[in-house]
Parts: C-alpha cells; structure tokens; sequence
C-alpha cells in the first residue's frame, strides 16, 4: 500500500474546507452547469461588512484567486517599457506577470530577510507604475508594520500604484500589523489583495480579492471576465466567512504548528526564520537545499525548495496539522543524522 503524502510544500490548509462551505458545495452541485448572475456582488457585500473602515462592494473586485487579481492589476497598469518594483525574494507571479506585459523588473534586495522600504522608495523613478509588497512576504514570512508602511506611501509620488499582497494576513500574530482598508481610506493609492486559499482553505475554488479606491478599482475591472469564478466557489466562500469555528481552529493549527516547529528545529540545529505567516523557511542548512527536499521527497514528504522565489539557499515547510508536522520533524532528523 502506498504511503499516503505529507503535504508541506505548497501553504495548503490541512484542516481542510470550513464544513459550512463543504456543505454548501453539496447542496448546490446540481447548479455546476449555471453561470453565476449576482453571486460576485453578494459575495463582495459580505466582504465589505466583514472588513469595514468604510469599504463598499463597489471599492471591491473578486477574482479567480488573488493572482487572477493581480493578473488584472498588472494588465490595467504596466505597458511595455514601464517599470514594476518589488522586493527579492518575493512571490513569484510579480515577475512572471511583469514579462508577460513587457514591463521593466526593478527588484531590491531585502535587508536581514525583511523588506527596505527606504531602499524602495530609492528606486522610484519616473516610469515606476507598480510597487507589489507581499505583506508577510512569501518565502520569508516578514511583515512590514503600519507606522513605516503608511509613512513609505505618503513618500511616493502620486503615478505609483502599490499592491499589497495580504494572502497571508489572516495568520500574523503582531498588533502592529497594517490595517490595509484603513489605508485605503486614508486616500493612499493601494490596492489590498486577498485569498480564500489559505484561511478558508477553499484553494482549488479559486476566490480572491482586492480592494481600493473606486476609480481606481472600476478600471481593474474593465479587464475582468463575465464569469471570473463559479456560482459554486462563490456560495463556497459566503458560507465560509460564516464559519468562525473554523477560522479559530486554522488560526490555532497554524500558530501552535509554528511555535511547535520551532522547538523542533532548535533540536535539530537548524536555523530558520521566525514567520507571521502559513509556513517556516529554513535557512543555512547543512546540506544542499535540493538536495535536502530530494531526500525529503523519498519519504514522501513534500516541502518547498525556495529558488522560484530567488531565494536558491532556503526550504520553506508549511504549516499542517500537528501529526503532519511531527513526521516532517522526524524525516528531517532521520535524513539529517
């Protein structure tokens, strides 16, 4: 029989779907055949109760997953020649994205695995559009708090739109966090994006979303598709942002499984980087990180080899349940002895 995979690699929700999701998914399979009509607009409703500061469904723009989000962000701002900035290492798609629209990649370099905002805003020029920050940063797990962040957007000139990547905010433990719709508010030019992925653990339904100033979002939207998401995705996630038990039991696995990893990883000598986010990225390690995943991958143990994101000398490992991660810990140690 065939062991069955330890999933670390890809920052899934190992507790699964919100059972009120689940539920819902059940009960409304028969209408896979219908597109949805209104769905997008209430699901966008729900949103802006639940975020507040003033954030209407109008300031809001669901999509086939965040990266679908940002996919329009780029395709509305950046035309060959322009220049997009972001932080290295950081999630992939922002360069992927950037080629594919003909753009100009300025990448800056973090500075002791956090993000430099003075370096930049260094590297701010006149054909600057775009500045994406992955907040907490994918693979690092770093977060830029609100005092510096808002004081960094009140610096910029007023043609850069800054992104804010916040697919894995739901899990920061620090008060100092940025309150993003707040910002937004305040009249900085942002748009906040944001995933079902991680939180609710909906992934393979693909909802995301952004939200910013209402000029600025109706023109993302020019770029969207009739039917961005499935009716099914979208009753998915109403019925998920219902299910606080479940929001509670994700926020415990993933705190308790961080503070458990680190014990662990004290253990075994390893280093790594403390994180707000659905992962830990290990750093520093004593054998090739190719290596490492290769062998990890022999005990059918998946973790995530971090050179996708330009980081080549780091494994990023996700969070999962407490059994998951105890048998990632004792590969670790058996591979490594």
């Amino acid at each position: 029989m065939e062991q069955e995979l330890i999933r670390l690699g890809s920052n899934e929700n190992l507790l699964g779907p919100s059972p009120k999701a689940l539920e819902v998914i059940k009960n409304n399979a028969d209408q896979l055949h219908i597109y949805p009509v209104e769905e997008d607009w209430q699901l966008a409703e729900k949103l802006s109760a639940k975020i507040g500061a003033g954030i209407t469904k109008e300031h809001l723009l669901i999509g086939n997953g965040s990266a679908d989000v940002i996919r329009m962000i780029v395709q509305t701002h950046v035309m060959p020649g322009d220049e997009v900035l972001f932080p290295l290492p950081s999630f992939a798609i922002y360069k992927r994205l950037t080629h594919v629209h003909r753009g100009v990649i300025v990448n800056v370099p973090l500075k002791d695995h956090h993000i430099d905002l003075e370096l930049l805003l260094g590297a701010v020029t006149e054909k600057t559009k775009l500045i994406f920050l992955c907040n907490p940063n994918n693979p690092t797990g770093k977060i830029i708090k609100h005092e510096p962040l808002e004081q960094f957007l009140k610096k910029l000139p007023e043609h850069v739109l800054v992104v804010i990547d916040e697919a894995y905010c739901d899990f920061v433990e620090d008060p100092d966090f940025p309150r993003s719709a707040e910002l937004v508010a305040n009249g900085h030019n942002v748009i906040v994006t944001r995933t079902f992925s991680k939180l609710y653990g909906l992934a393979s339904l693909r909802v995301g979303y952004g939200f910013g100033h209402l000029e600025t979002m109706e023109r993302v939207r020019s770029t969207r598709h009739v039917s961005e998401t499935g009716i099914v995705a979208y009753q998915a996630a109403m019925a998920a942002l219902t299910d606080e038990a479940h929001e509670v039991n994700s926020l415990e696995m993933t705190i308790n499984g961080r503070n458990y990893l680190y014990q662990e990883l004290d253990k075994l000598g390893l280093n790594y980087l403390k994180s707000e986010a659905l992962f830990v990225t290990l750093i520093d390690l004593p054998m090739p990180p190719a290596q490492l995943v290769a062998e990890a991958r022999k005990h059918n143990l998946i973790i995530r080899h971090t050179d996708v994101f330009d980081m080549p000398e780091a494994v990023r490992i996700s969070i999962g349940r407490q059994e998951d991660l105890e048998k990632a810990v004792a590969i670790l140690g058996q591979i490594l002895k």
